[in-house]
Parts: structure tokens; C-alpha cells; sequence
């Protein structure tokens, strides 16, 4: 029986390696060496990638910086950093292993073998009220297992999460429809889901986009059915490639998903203080309430 080949890597430029791509993921990189002889890097410029420093707080333009290289056999180790053009004090440091594709092709498959700081999105100041202090643990390791491209075991994690968690998201979409002032309708059906005993019940009951708030929706798509859908197969049904593509898509949908509630809350929270000092101003000027 012939040998079955392993599929190749995906291909991506090195800009999306350095901002996306987890760590022991090698991808394909059309333009990879600059000197395929010598095993130059063709690093780009400036690459975009999230700033913690307290002046920038989001996702920045990093321009290059010190880079340095070596061979060991057939192949290329390189390690560069880039800095923040916002803050100018935040750096970021990768380390990438090459290899050639051929004597003399620009093409090549290339790591991400090292990241500093460690590779992931800023964690959303909601997610933890969302899935429960009692999961921070869980979502942490997935975190790390997909900064080290362990696909099954960030797969597992996730599925962990939502499988503990899957009554509280209801109960936090019921709570932004409550803050938000959704309609009696959509808080009675959310009320009804979270009464369910089965999640699958309380799932079909909700995945119609007008079931909850239209602040949650990600393109017009239900988040908690989303994740539903990611995570439902079972882990001997997909490789390790597969679970790690799903695991940071689910890390996605569930980051967005608490960045949209704090959101709904934190505004509304806003507009009812505005509207407070309004009418507080109001009654002090003797005003009254607007006439129609």
C-alpha cells in the first residue's frame, strides 16, 4: 500500500505568521527568504498586533527592529523583534524555523517556534463573569495549548467550557436583553431556554437570530449556536489540525461574544446616567418633562 502524504501547509505571508499564526504550526510561506542560499528572511516591515501598554490598550502598528540568524543543517533559524509606534516601549520577539523548498526557491515552510510576550488576543474583562470564575483554569490552558499548537487538547478544553458553562450563557444573553430593554417577548423566551434541563432543547429554541439582542450577533449570525456547532463533533472525528482550527475559532466567538455584552451593559449603564443627570437638571431649572 503506497504511503499516504500529509497535506501541506497552509499557505499565509509572513506578516499573517507573525500576527496569527500559534506557535509549532508550520506554514507555507510563498515569500519567505530574501537570500535563499544564505537563508535571509524576508521580514516585512510593520506588522499590527495588540498593545497592553496603558497609552495604546488595542491593536497597534509595530515597525521592525534587531534581527539576527543562523544554520544548523538544512535549516534556518531566525529571531527578530518589532516595536510599538504608539507607545514607543512595548516590543514583541519571535523566533522562526525555514526551510527551503528547493536549492534556490523564495517559497518556504516556516515555524513559529518562539513568542514573547506569549502568543493570544487580550482576554476581555467580561469573559470570566460569562463562563464562570470556576473556569478561568480551563480557558487558560486551552490558551495555551493553542499558543503551542496542540489542537485536541485546546479542543477539549473548549468543549469542557462550554459543556459547564452552556446554562450561564443563556443567563448572560437573558441579562444583556434585560439591560438593553429588549422586548417582553424575546425576555420570555431567553427565561424559557434558561429553564430548560437540556441545552439542545434550550439551543433549538434560540437559534433564530431574533431570539436574542442584535448587539450579540457576529454578522448577523447566533453566537451561542456557533459555538454549539464548533464544538459538538467529537475529538476522534477530527485531527489535530482541525481541533486547533476550531479551538481558535471558538476562543474568537467566545472573546467577541463577551466583549459585545460588556458592551451592551457599559453603554447602557452610560445612558442612563446621561439621561439621569438630564432630568435632574430639568427638575432643578423647573422645566418639567418636553411637550409633544
Amino acid at each position: 500500500m503506497p504511503a499516504i502524504s500529509s497535506p501541506l501547509p497552509a499557505i499565509v505571508s509572513l506578516t499573517e505568521l507573525l500576527e496569527d499564526s500559534p506557535l509549532h504550526s508550520p506554514r507555507r510561506v510563498e515569500r519567505l527568504f530574501m537570500s535563499p542560499p544564505h537563508g535571509m528572511l524576508w521580514y516585512p516591515d510593520d506588522i499590527r498586533l495588540h498593545c497592553d501598554h496603558p497609552k495604546c490598550g488595542g491593536v497597534r502598528r509595530y515597525t521592525k527592529g534587531k534581527n539576527d540568524s543562523f544554520n544548523l543543517g538544512e535549516n534556518f533559524y531566525g529571531f527578530i523583534s518589532y516595536h510599538c509606534t504608539g507607545c514607543m516601549t512595548s516590543a514583541k520577539v519571535f523566533g522562526l524555523k525555514a526551510e527551503r523548498q528547493g536549492n534556490e526557491a523564495i517559497p518556504g515552510i516556516c515555524t513559529k517556534i518562539y513568542q514573547e510576550p506569549t502568543f493570544g488576543k487580550p482576554i476581555p474583562k467580561r469573559l470570566f463573569h460569562v463562563i464562570g470564575e470556576a473556569n478561568r483554569e480551563h480557558f487558560l490552558q486551552a490558551r495555551r495549548a493553542i499558543a503551542r499548537g496542540l489542537g485536541i487538547g485546546a479542543y477539549a478544553y473548549y468543549r469542557r467550557i462550554i459543556e459547564n458553562t452552556k446554562f450561564d450563557l443563556v443567563k448572560s444573553v437573558l441579562e444583556v436583553a434585560q439591560a438593553t430593554n429588549a422586548s417582553a417577548q424575546q425576555i420570555e423566551l431567553l427565561q424559557k431556554a434558561q429553564s430548560e434541563t437540556q441545552f439542545s432543547k434550550a439551543l433549538d429554541m434560540l437559534r433564530d437570530v431574533s431570539a436574542i439582542p442584535a448587539v450579540l450577533l457576529i454578522d448577523g449570525h447566533n453566537p451561542l449556536a456557533l459555538l454549539h456547532d464548533l464544538l459538538s463533533e467529537g475529538i476522534h472525528k477530527l485531527d489535530d489540525q482541525e481541533c486547533l482550527e476550531r479551538a481558535q475559532e471558538a476562543e474568537v466567538i467566545l472573546c467577541e461574544t463577551a466583549e459585545r455584552m460588556q458592551a451592551a451593559v457599559t453603554e447602557r449603564k452610560t445612558v442612563k446616567m446621561a439621561l439621569s443627570s438630564i432630568l435632574k437638571r430639568r427638575a432643578a431649572s423647573g422645566e418639567g418633562a418636553p411637550t409633544s
